[in-house]
């Protein structure tokens, strides 16, 4: 009996801003800068919160405490819903309604009293803007949405929001375990074993290959002088298990992909009784 074991290690943008109304009290407004202050990564494997947020600070001192009237609003520049892209693919979230605003729709966030206060004084306000969709497996890359900052009647300045999502790949736990016990059964006449792989990447993948044995399964007890030589193929790609070998996929989508290896002992004589055995190893890795 020959048993073959292989397990799949799964492997300051600055922004000007013046406030303009309050009538006297607010004379000549005040000047804002803003940068992302969170959320710059998306690991679709964590499952950590990813909260993008915004930080608003008032530029130079006294500030006249009549400002605190003029309203300050952060809306999308696209004038129609707040979004982030990367070409056609785009990023799942919804809005916080945080403490520090007074309205916050798909349109637009208002930030209340308080957080005007603030910024007055010359304190650094920071606002929960949109937390990412928890279990979304995008495609990997730059997502982009930019924000208008305006205060008051003053033009509008643009605030950058940028989110890099990792390189991922997810193996597909209804297709089965990823450590398996593959039986060549008896080998005398030759023997094919055919076992599929199910993922999904969101980027292009390598996949290395190692075989413990080098490319033989070895007799249990006897050890590495009795051995016996099989063969493999990787969705149609020979492999050299002699030396290892890398197999590259490029991206094709985030469909679920099915791979396919073949092993094949090659009949023979002359060989012990027993059992044999090897341990290949695959590792897949996102890039």
């Amino acid at each position: 009996m020959a048993l073959l074991a292989w397990a799949g290690v799964f492997a300051e943008t600055a922004i000007l801003a013046q406030g303009q109304g309050g009538g006297a009290s607010c004379n000549g407004g005040y000047r804002v800068t803003g940068r992302q202050a969170s959320g710059q990564s998306y690991d679709p494997n964590q499952a950590n919160r990813t909260v993008i947020q915004i930080t608003l600070q008032a530029e130079g001192n006294n500030i006249r405490p009549g400002c605190t009237g003029v309203p300050v609003t952060i809306t999308p520049q696209s004038g129609a819903a707040f979004s982030f892209a990367n070409g056609g693919d785009q990023l799942g979230f919804v809005q916080i309604n945080s403490n520090l605003v007074s309205e916050a729709n798909v349109t637009r966030f208002a930030l209340n009293g308080n957080s005007r206060r603030r910024l007055v004084r010359g304190e650094a306000v920071t606002i929960d803007l949109f937390e990412l969709n928890a279990g979304q497996f995008p495609a990997a890359g730059e997502y982009r949405g930019t924000v208008l900052v305006q205060v008051g009647n003053a033009l509008p300045q643009a605030v950058l929001l940028a989110i890099t999502v990792r390189p991922a790949i997810r193996f597909l736990a209804e297709h089965g375990a990823m450590t398996r016990d593959l039986s060549f059964g008896e080998v005398s006449a030759g023997s094919v074993i055919r076992t599929a792989v199910f993922y999904q990447t969101n980027a292009a993948a390598n996949i290395t290959i190692v075989s413990q044995n080098r490319g033989r399964l070895v007799h249990t007890v006897q050890g590495p002088g009795s051995a016996i030589a099989y063969s493999l193929t990787y969705d149609g790609v020979a492999v050299n298990l002699a030396s290892g070998a890398q197999i590259n996929r490029p991206f094709r989508g985030l469909l679920a992909r099915r791979e396919e290896m073949v092993l094949e002992v090659a009949p023979g004589t002359n060989r012990f009784a027993g059992d044999y055995r090897d341990v290949l190893t695959l590792l897949y890795t996102a890039y």
